[in-house]
């Protein structure tokens, strides 16, 4: 009878893992709760695709108001490969939505093989991964449609095959794998390139410093210069995606840094994100004590388990610059902090080394301490996510915010509104504070107007739109704040459950 493997054990795992989290009982839920905006804009960028043309180079979201929703945004490899899915399934969220699971799955698989060249026990090895995996913030984005945990998972895959380079595994092709992995995750979401700057850097310390000399990192001047080659992809990418924004002025997607304005705004920034999404990154204390621990036990110990020490530094370092060039995002997006968990994986791979890897047998109270806590930490983390997780899914909940009220109930009364309003018909949408998150939930391409428009604005919009069928969710402020300023007939044709369709004609 053959044996099962570390490999199919540890994909067991995981499996058991995803049905604990539900990753498979929402897999079919359009976006929804946090971020419900976020997760909107790239959803309607695949459906746009599939919609309305499948060229590479123009991903469009639903509000046309600007060049038809063509827009500028990161590398559309994911929305444009669920294109072509739904061009052979239908558009169906799920599809979206396994497809990120799948390549976080991959994500998830690839930290676990960099465990295994610092770590013998493999029931430790599965402790590490599923205990570092488990921040709620990655959860709930990994059956999601934000791009941030593909990057991610991208950036492990390349660290994984970096070592594979490091330790002369099929040094040429571990060394092209993650070339190319390593220039997917920046062109997914250009921070990531943090990764990649600090594994160069990590190669020359080491190269300057000759540490560990039982293993010859040593790469030839040639891969040296090589790791300007993802530097060429990304910064084209990002450069065109610059002037498609310019060209069009569609600033649907952040493509810029976003940093606090004073020493006194960064620290409220600083305050008010940690204090916000502390409990969504780790259980209450992990983060904090991980991170004290690493500064600690590098200063002593870092000489002696150089690669996972220097690297987790360095990788911190590099969030923390993020941090402060985006300051102002990290206040009000809890999915930017996925950014810290490459560094999270290689302090716990650290500290697992100095306190436990070479211990055989627990005598005394500290090692009996750290043994306890290595294992109370990791499974406290997945008891603290699969409760923040059902949180983020329960209405009303606090960490489950839509866009706004009734929002996630738009996809109910589709059907009624298709057979009010026909496909193609200038449509708006009031009042939507996002972009696209009603379009996208009701299929539909055209006009939204947010609560905070100038009326006069708003209704210079609509006319320029040729608007014929308006949805409201706020009758009341459109009446009192919007209609006076429209001099177009509107007629009341649906209303139900604080939903109002109007027809709009010319004339009072």
């Amino acid at each position: 009878m053959q044996k099962t493997t570390d490999i199919q054990r540890f994909w067991f795992l995981w499996i058991l893992l995803s049905f604990w989290f539900g990753h498979f009982k929402t897999i079919s839920l359009p976006p929804q709760g946090m971020h419900q905006g976020a997760q909107s804009d790239r959803a309607c960028v695949a459906m746009n695709y599939y919609s309305v043309s499948m060229n590479f180079f123009q991903p469009r979201v639903s509000e046309i108001r600007g060049a038809d929703g063509v827009a500028g945004m990161e590398f559309p490899a994911i929305p444009y490969s669920v294109a072509l899915l739904y061009k052979i399934f239908g558009p169906h969220e799920f599809i979206y939505r396994l497809l990120m699971y799948l390549i976080v799955s991959f994500g998830v698989f690839s930290a676990w093989r960099i465990t295994g060249f610092f770590i013998q026990r493999e029931l430790h090895r599965l402790f590490v991964t599923f205990g570092w995996y488990s921040s709620p913030v990655l959860a709930f984005y990994t059956p999601n449609f934000l791009p941030d945990p593909a990057a991610l998972s991208f950036s492990m895959a390349a660290l994984f095959y970096i070592f594979r380079r490091i330790y002369q595994i099929q040094s040429g092709t571990s060394y092209r794998n993650y070339l190319l992995f390593i220039t997917l995750a920046g062109l997914i979401k250009v921070s990531f390139l943090i990764t990649h700057v600090a594994v160069f850097l990590l190669l020359i310390t080491w190269k300057c410093l000759g540490r560990d000399q039982q293993v010859q990192p040593e790469l030839k001047k040639a891969e040296y210069r090589g790791f300007l080659l993802p530097l060429l992809p990304i910064g084209a990418w990002y450069y065109y995606s610059s002037q498609l924004t310019a060209k069009t002025w569609n600033t649907h997607f952040l493509q810029q840094i976003n940093p606090a304005r004073s020493v006194g705004e960064f620290w409220e920034n600083t305050r008010y994100a940690f204090s916000t999404w502390g409990d969504s990154l780790y259980a209450p204390g992990f983060l904090w004590g991980i991170l004290v621990l690493l500064l600690i036990t590098a200063y002593f110990r870092y000489k002696n388990n150089y690669l996972p020490a220097v690297l987790s530094l360095l990788l911190l370092g590099g969030f923390a610059a993020a941090f402060v060039l985006f300051s102002k995002q990290y206040r009000f997006h809890d999915y930017y902090f996925i950014l810290l968990m490459p560094s999270i994986l290689f302090a716990y791979i650290f500290l697992q080394q100095v306190w436990l890897e070479n211990r055989s047998i627990f005598i005394g109270m500290l090692p009996v301490l750290v043994l306890v806590a290595f294992w109370y930490f990791s499974v406290k983390n997945m008891f603290h996510t699969d409760d923040m997780l059902e949180q983020r899914y329960t209405a009303g909940n606090y960490y489950n915010q839509n866009a706004f009220d009734g929002a996630a109930g738009l996809p109910l009364y589709k059907g009624e509104i298709d057979k009010l309003v026909p496909a193609g018909a200038p449509f708006a949408f009031a009042f939507d504070p996002t972009p696209n998150t009603a379009l996208y939930q009701l299929r539909r391409r055209g006009i939204r107007i947010s609560r905070d428009f100038e009326p006069k604005m708003a209704a210079s919009i609509l006319h320029d739109n040729k608007t014929q069928y308006l949805l409201l969710n706020d009758s009341v402020a459109w009446a009192q704040n919007f209609n006076p300023h429209l001099n177009k007939k509107t007629n009341l044709l649906w209303h139900k459950q604080g939903l109002w369709l109007y027809g709009v004609q010319d004339g009072k």
